[in-house]
């Protein structure tokens, strides 16, 4: 029998990456997370070789023969979906997966996160410190960003992936070049019956239901957009209130006059003057305003006027023959994402058919907890593509 390589997973999550190692050449000898919940659902699903650990604080796992280190490090804090804060405390998290890979000495090491880490300050405070530290100790790098749907799968995720290895020999991981799935080839089959998959716990209910009956297949609720993919509050009089076309014409004009006339050299628009209100529209729209403050559709900020509710993009209702956006977390919620023909959010065997998961792979706990394992996980299909490209590194 051929040895198998052995390596640890740092960060494992509920096991996305190391579900994508379970080929025969790999053997996983210790996964470390600092959740209880998907430790549990780690050992039940890939191996009973995991622990509940803080990685922080001191490592002292030793085994003389380590050939790779997988790192699922935090994401959240250079997510550009989220606030991208540069000193959130999870960041350090990457450069602590660094500090282990010095101390253990593998062969190869693999670590993943969003394509965000990539920008600006993260990259230099994060990526650019991790690469130097690696290379400074002997590692040779390679640092590239793959896309998902390369891969075959029904989904929109773009993944920086840096590999170190210290085994002398050349590489540089190859783009995928595949079809992409949709959306309708990946969940169009699921019925009732499987695990994981309830979707009466993901209706729209309520008011979430009215505006979700707005929303066609490829729309969004979004008043900082015009096109025909943005269905605007004032579209829906039924919860917002009634407008009329005198109304509908201030605050469309609102809607491009912000992002046209910017000050800030930052975000994505900044409140109107009514004298630039007043220029666009070729009349004086004072009292129309006024009539839209009071319905609650437009505010003052800053001596001007600007729209009340500017979200860009709640309610996405996603189409079949498409790819899915980036399963994160919150996909479990109708209110910022639907399902391509029914009004509710998506189940979480839903989400994880679109990250690549076998639906032999159950997940459990709290439903909040299941959405959020699924969203943070490396996607199989992704660790799968890189443990067959590093093979040769370690031969």
């Amino acid at each position: 029998m051929n040895k198998k390589y052995r390596y640890i997973s740092l960060f494992c999550g509920c096991g996305g990456f190391d579900l994508g190692m379970e080929i025969d050449e790999f053997e996983c000898i210790g996964a470390f997370d600092i959740n209880k919940l998907v430790v549990s659902v780690y050992n039940k699903n890939i191996a009973n070789v995991a622990q509940v650990f803080d990685l922080s604080r001191d490592f002292n796992f030793k085994h003389s023969d380590l050939d790779v280190i997988l790192s699922g490090a935090p994401c959240q804090g250079f997510s550009t979906a989220g606030k991208r804060n540069l000193h959130d405390p999870r960041n350090s998290l990457f450069l602590r997966a660094v500090e282990i890979v010095l101390q253990q000495k593998p062969k190869v090491f693999i670590a993943e996160n969003v394509s965000g880490i990539l920008s600006g300050q993260h990259k230099i405070k994060y990526m650019d410190v991790a690469i130097s530290l690696l290379e400074s100790s002997g590692y040779k790098t390679s640092l590239s960003v793959v896309d998902c749907r390369n891969l075959g799968m029904a989904q929109m995720r773009k993944r920086a992936i840096l590999i170190a290895w210290n085994t002398g020999k050349k590489f540089n991981l190859p783009d995928p070049v595949g079809r992409p799935m949709t959306i309708r080839e990946a969940i169009g089959d699921i019925s009732g019956g499987i695990d994981n998959h309830e979707p009466s716990t993901c209706r729209a209910i309520g008011v979430q239901s009215v505006i979700a009956k707005r929303i066609r297949p490829g729309q969004k609720l979004s008043n900082v957009r015009s096109g025909k993919r943005s269905v605007h509050t004032w579209d829906i009089p039924e919860v917002y209130g009634k407008t009329c076309k005198k109304e509908r014409d201030v605050l469309e004009a609102i809607l491009r006059i912000r992002r046209k006339e910017r000050i800030r050299d930052w975000g994505d628009a900044d409140p109107v003057s009514l004298e630039s209100l007043k220029q666009y529209l070729g009349y004086d729209p004072i009292k129309t305003v006024c009539k839209l403050k009071e319905k609650g559709f437009i505010k003052n900020k800053d001596e001007k006027i600007d729209l009340t509710n500017t979200f860009n993009g709640k309610y996405r209702r996603l189409c079949w023959d498409e790819q899915s956006l980036t399963v994160d977390t919150r996909f479990g919620s109708p209110i910022l994402f639907l399902h391509p023909t029914e009004d509710r959010a998506y189940t979480v065997r839903e989400a994880a058919r679109l990250q690549g998961f076998p639906d032999c792979f159950t997940f459990e706990g709290p439903l909040k907890a299941q959405y959020e394992m699924v969203g943070n996980a490396v996607p199989p299909p992704l660790a799968a593509f890189i443990c067959r490209c590093i093979v040769n590194l370690l031969s």
